[in-house]
């Protein structure tokens, strides 16, 4: 047997459907804060700085943390623990948040939420990739399918909950999800995954950088896109019951293009998919912010399948550098970067909209996936 075959009596498919629905639990959490800051704000009587450091408290901070939180369980080889402590962390988040009576209380509660978010993405992708040693790309499409109906529901749930209970309710309500998600994989999980500990030396190669960055930029594209997606919608006449519906097509598009993404993958490597992937971006927002004359939900929905589309394929890609040495740190190095350079991307997309409109502002994204165009022809080739 392979040194990089998963060592457990776990089949490889329930696996996948394990990590699959924890995917869907994690990436649920990752949206839930744009739909709590409404609500926060009045509360707490926030200004939009102070909103903001709420989010960065979450995202930048989460960046930051999944490099090391990969390579400390590279090194102890413990990551069925670390996946739990992740699902703990955003339960123990959302419960300090909700008994929060000051705005340094709520800081610190997403501080704690925050770690929750440095855990998963690094250990689940060990464990699938060690699972398909041929189908990675497949295997973790669908695996990304999970991580998309979080992202779809979240909306529809976060705010369904506050308004029929109070926010402090809600709060405790939406902690249970991460309590049952500890009690499941806590089962269901196998002990380790291939080596149980990987004492390399930490290295970093150039062609894992390339792919932090490509990958940021492309993050960054879709996350100024996405934040003022309903925005814009609504300066173009919509309603915001419309708006809400066209995000949440996109997203379900995007549901569907993460597996396509891993199977042209697996036929013809990142380079291409990366490469495609962009300039259909690129040219799908021009195309929205140009005025044609044809719906405009036909280019957000091409927008949102180009770009979710790589995002399994990254942290596969992640793991295929490491080759074996290091995943939990080259796939935390990864998405850590692109979170970081992503959470800075709307707030300069609503400066740029605040100059000029929301049309130039878009327009200007555009020039991050023309850049990650151009340097997807730097990044590895097939299983490279």
């Amino acid at each position: 047997m392979s040194t990089l075959a998963l060592k457990t009596t776990t089949s490889p498919q329930k696996l996948l459907g394990v990590l699959t629905t924890g995917h869907l639990i994690n990436d649920f959490y990752n949206v839930t804060l744009p739909f709590l800051l409404p609500t926060l704000i009045a509360t707490f009587h926030l200004n939009f700085f102070q909103a903001g450091i709420l989010a960065i408290a979450t995202s930048l901070f989460s960046g930051l943390l999944q490099p090391v939180v990969g390579y400390a369980a590279d090194r102890s080889g413990r990551r069925k623990a670390v996946i739990l402590c992740g699902f703990l962390a955003f339960s123990l988040g959302l419960v300090a948040a909700g008994f929060a009576t000051s705005y340094i209380m709520l800081v610190a509660a997403f501080f704690i939420f925050g770690l929750g978010k440095s855990t998963f993405h690094a250990q689940s992708t060990n464990f699938i990739t060690r699972a398909f040693l041929t189908s990675k790309g497949r295997a973790m499409g669908i695996h990304g399918i999970g991580g998309s109906i979080g992202n779809f529901s979240a909306p529809i749930i976060v705010t369904s909950l506050i308004v029929a209970f109070t926010w402090q309710e809600a709060l405790f309500l939406m902690a249970i999800p991460g309590v049952v998600m500890v009690i499941f994989l806590g089962v269901a999980l196998p002990i380790h995954s291939g080596h149980q500990k990987e004492k390399t030396r930490l290295k970093i190669p150039r062609k894992l950088i390339l792919l932090a960055i490509n990958f940021g930029l492309i993050l960054m594209f879709y996350e100024g896109f996405l934040v003022f997606l309903p925005t814009f919608l609504m300066e173009q006449g919509s309603s915001l019951s419309q708006a809400g519906f066209i995000t949440a097509f996109m997203f379900f598009v995007g549901f569907l293009a993460q597996p396509v993404g891993g199977y042209i993958y697996d036929r013809l490597g990142g380079r291409y998919l990366f490469a495609i992937s962009s300039l259909l971006a690129a040219v799908s927002l021009l195309l929205l912010t140009s005025g044609w004359d044809l719906p405009a939900i036909l280019f957000i929905a091409l927008v949102g399948a180009s770009a979710t589309a790589t995002f399994p394929v990254a942290l596969t890609m992640g793991s295929e550098i490491a080759d074996g040495a290091n995943v939990g740190l080259s796939v935390g190095m990864v998405f850590g970067v692109a979170s970081m350079l992503a959470s800075v991307t709307p707030a300069m997309t609503g400066y740029v909209a605040d100059l000029f409109d929301m049309q130039t502002a878009f327009r200007l994204l555009t020039v991050l996936a023309v850049a990650a165009f151009g340097l997807s022809f730097f990044m590895p080739g097939k299983h490279n």
